[in-house]
């Protein structure tokens, strides 16, 4: 991971950025945040030639919509409508993102068999979680319930998508969509409940290294399997 540059720059910016979260110095984070997923696209784009057609479009529109969402969520305080905004964009990069694992499944033949247990433990933590928060969500239950639905869909759509014992670029994708769920169900805590100390911390340092994960297996698969 550390032979390119561009990963390089994107672990500098995303601990900068944990920085500035830590000591709330927010006007910072205007251009450490953004610059994440932009640093990401540039590494697909450079690194990830093996990548066509379709399959790098959906990977590249799904780091387009989370700089959406990376930024909108920036101006939360200005107007509670970019929360909403913010997570309707995160929806898009999660469609993408479940577009592109399942086109790999289902590209990846014979098709790697459904994982049913690791299934049915990931639905009983979803519901077991939509209730906890139930009670404080107000007028955006069905939003959150939504939105939660779909990274589950994202994080299935990944479990799913590869042959892990002899695609062991599968493994950076799965850490990078469960370190994704973690870092939303921080921030939905964070909010509607009560934060973790540090809370917007570990909301940077998981969702940063998620997307990493998520770029960087994708892109080590195609260039090991897909020459």
């Amino acid at each position: 991971m550390l032979k390119s540059r561009w990963l390089i720059i994107f672990l500098i910016v995303l601990v900068a950025d944990v920085v500035f979260t830590g000591l709330h110095l927010e006007t910072y984070r205007y251009i450490s945040k953004p610059l994440l997923t932009i640093i990401l696209a540039i590494y697909a784009l450079s690194e990830g030639k093996a990548i066509r057609g379709s399959f790098k479009a959906f990977l590249l529109l799904a780091l387009l919509f989370s700089f959406g969402g990376d930024v909108l969520l920036m101006f939360e305080h200005i107007n509670p409508i970019y929360f909403m905004l913010g997570l309707g964009s995160f929806l898009l990069a999660h469609a993408m993102y479940i577009t592109f694992f399942l086109k790999i499944r289902y590209s990846n033949l014979p098709a790697p068999f459904c994982k049913y247990p690791l299934i049915l433990l990931h639905a009983a933590f979803l519901i077991w979680f939509i209730l906890f928060l139930f009670p404080h969500l107000g007028a955006l239950r069905i939003p959150v319930i939504i939105y939660a639905l779909t990274i589950s869909v994202t994080v299935q759509s990944v479990l799913h998508a590869f042959y892990f014992k002899w695609q062991p670029e599968g493994w950076y994708c799965i850490i990078g969509a469960v370190l994704f769920m973690i870092s939303d169900s921080l921030i939905a805590v964070g909010k509607f409940y009560h934060p973790l100390p540090a809370n917007g911390v570990w909301v940077m340092l998981t969702y940063g290294l998620a997307q990493l994960g998520l770029v960087y297996g994708a892109v080590r698969f195609f260039d090991e399997h897909r020459r």
